[in-house]
């Protein structure tokens, strides 16, 4: 893992002694820039309206105690071609207002805050984890790092301290290899059009007009498409990324594995329908909750303002069911469930529970009559599987039964 390539990009780092001389603040920008990081500089917190700009922002690096912020009317003013000070009236403690600003990042942004301060890092710690930004040591975004312990002869240290919890927060690690990859594929995808044809976003305009779909999804799938595509295969450590078995829990294991298969309502656009929509409903006289699940084609949504939702039934399954050799059995093997050609199993879909979807009723729903009961989204390829299972059942054959005798003695 080559950490340097990792961070590229520019870093803001934000205490009230950066440009102090011959503080350790100082001393560690300076090994910063030895290593050719771009560095914005900042003695005060910056505003709301520039931390909107902090869009690909590499990492933060934070001061935990700044001095007494001055009480003006008016903005600092730029200071040298990197430096700029953000003066912020004053109102109470300053650590509060600190654990404000990351609170607001984390609403915005994900990515590493360094706090290096002259504060012991336990003591910080210990105010992060009582405002619920500090989960457990070495597996959070934020890195807490005595100063003193990063002011060393050793050369790199800054980058050995920082590589040393990376090995420990592979959320983090994914991150920044992912980033990287990203962007040389995005860099690759643009030069190639632009030099095909500067227009090219104008053409594609055109024909996806012509054609009666949605311009702003078809191009901007058009694009994340073409950037896969050109995507390098990640080379990933996976001594960071292993865990043991132990280490898991079900509920875990549950909750990341819903993640990767299903986004929920509030992270959705609110007003565009997709293939893999799941809605809640009960029926009449039930006081459970039934689903009903969107598997049209997206190229038929994406043509109507107000479509035609082809949805399949769905319930939550009784796990106690699995493998019980009762009546109700549901078969699971080597990873899979064993399906009938009538229905199909989903996990782990709302909350971590399995969804039972059938085949044999088909309803047919307007968008604008169900969209406020959507409670999230199949992503690919599971809801694809559906689809095609789906389209096996339309075409089944129906073979004669095989007598009980013929496979088993009674």
């Amino acid at each position: 893992m080559d950490i340097k390539e990792l961070f590229k990009g520019v870093a803001v780092i934000i205490d009230d002694e950066v440009n102090k001389k011959d503080t350790q603040i100082f001393k560690i920008v300076k090994k910063l820039e030895e290593e050719n990081v771009p560095l914005l500089k900042y003695k005060y917190l910056p505003d709301d309206k520039i931390v909107e700009n902090f869009l690909n922002v590499s990492f933060i690096l934070l001061d935990w105690q700044l001095d007494p912020i001055i009480d003006v009317e008016t903005k600092g003013t730029v200071s040298g071609s990197t430096s700029i000070e953000i003066i912020k009236p004053s109102g109470g403690d300053n650590t509060k207002i600190v654990i404000d600003f990351i609170k607001k990042l984390t609403n915005k942004y994900f990515l590493p805050v360094f706090i290096f301060s002259k504060e012991y890092s336990d003591v910080i710690i210990q105010k992060l984890k009582e405002e619920n930004l500090y989960i457990d040591e070495g597996k959070n975004f934020i890195f807490v790092k005595k100063k003193e312990e990063l002011i060393s002869d050793e050369e790199n240290k800054i980058f050995t301290e920082i590589e040393k919890w990376l090995r420990e927060t592979p959320s983090i690690y994914v991150l920044k290899e992912w980033e990287k990859s990203l962007n040389d594929a995005k860099n690759k995808l643009f030069w190639d059009f632009y030099n095909i044809n500067h227009k090219w976003p104008s053409v594609l305009q055109k024909t996806f007009q012509d054609d009666g779909s949605d311009v702003n999804y078809e191009l901007g799938n058009f694009i994340f498409k073409n950037i896969m595509a050109r995507t390098e295969p990640i080379q990933f450590d996976e001594d960071i990324l292993k865990i043991e078995d132990n280490d898991l829990t079900q509920d875990e294991i549950r909750n990341v594995l819903e993640a990767e298969r299903f986004i929920k309502n509030d992270s959705l656009p609110s007003d565009i329908p997709f293939t893999g929509d799941l809605f809640k409903y009960r029926a009449d006289g039930e006081d459970v909750d039934r689903y009903y699940l969107n598997i049209r084609p997206e190229c038929d949504i994406a043509r109507k303002s107000n479509p035609e939702l082809y949805c399949i039934k769905g319930k939550i399954i009784n796990e106690d069911s699995i493998n019980s050799n009762n009546d109700d059995e549901i078969s699971f093997k080597k990873g899979s469930f064993i399906e009938k050609a009538n229905k199909t199993y989903a996990p782990f879909l709302v909350d971590g529970k399995i969804i039972e979807f059938t085949f044999n009723d088909i309803k047919i729903k307007k968008w604008n009559n169900i969209k406020n009961d959507r409670v999230g989204r199949i992503l690919p390829p599971y809801i694809t599987a559906i689809q095609q299972k789906y389209a096996f059942y339309l075409q089944r054959q129906g073979l004669p039964a095989i007598p009980e005798k013929a496979i088993k003695d009674e």
